[in-house]
Protein backbone atom coordinates (compact mmCIF):
# COMPACT_ATOMS: atom_id res chain seq x y z
CA UNK A 1 0.00 0.00 0.00
CA UNK A 2 2.94 2.63 1.00
CA UNK A 3 4.44 1.51 -2.76
CA UNK A 4 0.92 2.65 -4.43
CA UNK A 5 1.05 6.01 -2.14
CA UNK A 6 4.39 6.71 -3.78
CA UNK A 7 2.97 5.99 -7.15
CA UNK A 8 0.81 8.76 -6.71
CA UNK A 9 1.54 10.79 -9.64
CA UNK A 10 3.43 11.15 -12.60
CA UNK A 11 7.12 9.68 -12.13
CA UNK A 12 8.07 12.48 -14.79
CA UNK A 13 8.13 16.00 -15.00
CA UNK A 14 6.47 18.12 -18.01
CA UNK A 15 9.96 18.51 -19.12
CA UNK A 16 10.43 14.33 -19.66
CA UNK A 17 12.91 14.43 -16.56
CA UNK A 18 12.63 11.77 -14.20
CA UNK A 19 11.61 12.21 -10.45
CA UNK A 20 14.32 10.70 -8.93
CA UNK A 21 13.83 11.40 -5.16
CA UNK A 22 10.77 9.93 -5.89
CA UNK A 23 12.07 7.01 -7.64
CA UNK A 24 14.45 6.39 -4.85
CA UNK A 25 11.89 6.42 -2.38
CA UNK A 26 9.90 3.60 -4.28
CA UNK A 27 13.10 1.48 -4.96
CA UNK A 28 14.07 1.91 -0.69
CA UNK A 29 10.40 0.55 0.02
CA UNK A 30 10.53 -2.08 -2.39
CA UNK A 31 13.88 -3.25 -0.64
CA UNK A 32 12.28 -3.32 2.06
CA UNK A 33 9.48 -4.93 1.66
CA UNK A 34 11.95 -7.71 -0.64
CA UNK A 35 14.31 -8.05 2.75
CA UNK A 36 11.16 -8.46 4.86
CA UNK A 37 9.94 -11.52 2.57
CA UNK A 38 13.19 -12.77 2.40
CA UNK A 39 13.75 -13.50 6.45
CA UNK A 40 11.39 -15.67 8.47
CA UNK A 41 9.40 -14.38 11.49
CA UNK A 42 11.57 -16.34 14.15
CA UNK A 43 8.99 -15.23 16.90
CA UNK A 44 6.61 -17.94 18.16
CA UNK A 45 3.29 -16.39 18.22
CA UNK A 46 1.45 -14.73 20.95
CA UNK A 47 -1.44 -16.47 21.03
CA UNK A 48 -2.84 -14.53 24.54
CA UNK A 49 -2.03 -11.34 22.61
CA UNK A 50 -3.66 -12.37 19.48
CA UNK A 51 -7.05 -13.41 21.46
CA UNK A 52 -6.89 -10.22 23.50
CA UNK A 53 -6.72 -8.15 20.63
CA UNK A 54 -9.60 -9.72 18.40
CA UNK A 55 -11.64 -9.47 21.30
CA UNK A 56 -10.84 -5.51 21.99
CA UNK A 57 -11.42 -5.21 18.39
CA UNK A 58 -14.58 -6.95 18.35
CA UNK A 59 -15.51 -4.94 21.26
CA UNK A 60 -15.11 -1.42 19.84
CA UNK A 61 -15.90 -2.54 15.99
CA UNK A 62 -19.50 -1.15 16.87
CA UNK A 63 -18.30 2.05 19.09
CA UNK A 64 -18.15 5.16 17.52
CA UNK A 65 -14.53 6.19 18.34
CA UNK A 66 -14.75 9.88 18.14
CA UNK A 67 -17.63 10.48 20.89
CA UNK A 68 -15.30 7.94 22.78
CA UNK A 69 -12.50 10.08 22.39
CA UNK A 70 -14.24 13.23 23.19
CA UNK A 71 -15.67 11.23 26.38
CA UNK A 72 -12.42 10.90 27.21
CA UNK A 73 -10.66 13.82 26.38
CA UNK A 74 -8.20 14.05 29.46
CA UNK A 75 -5.92 11.16 27.97
CA UNK A 76 -4.85 13.48 25.54
CA UNK A 77 -2.56 16.31 25.23
CA UNK A 78 -4.25 19.41 23.94
CA UNK A 79 -2.66 22.76 23.74
CA UNK A 80 -4.62 25.62 25.39
CA UNK A 81 -6.35 27.75 23.33
CA UNK A 82 -4.87 30.79 23.75
CA UNK A 83 -1.43 29.58 23.31
CA UNK A 84 -2.41 27.72 19.95
CA UNK A 85 -4.58 31.14 19.10
CA UNK A 86 -1.07 33.03 19.31
CA UNK A 87 0.62 31.08 17.69
CA UNK A 88 -1.38 31.17 14.73
CA UNK A 89 -1.57 34.67 14.65
CA UNK A 90 2.16 34.83 15.02
CA UNK A 91 2.87 32.09 11.77
CA UNK A 92 0.38 34.31 9.79
CA UNK A 93 2.01 37.70 10.69
CA UNK A 94 5.44 35.94 9.26
CA UNK A 95 3.97 34.88 6.51
CA UNK A 96 2.77 38.17 5.74
CA UNK A 97 5.92 40.22 6.28
CA UNK A 98 7.32 37.89 4.22
CA UNK A 99 5.16 38.89 1.25
CA UNK A 100 5.56 42.54 1.49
Amino acid sequence: MHVQQLEIGALTMANGAYKWPKLRNIAKVVSQVHAFQENVYTFVPDLDLQAYLRHRIAHFSQTDIPLLAAENNTNFHQIPTEKHSRKIHDTLRRMKATFQ
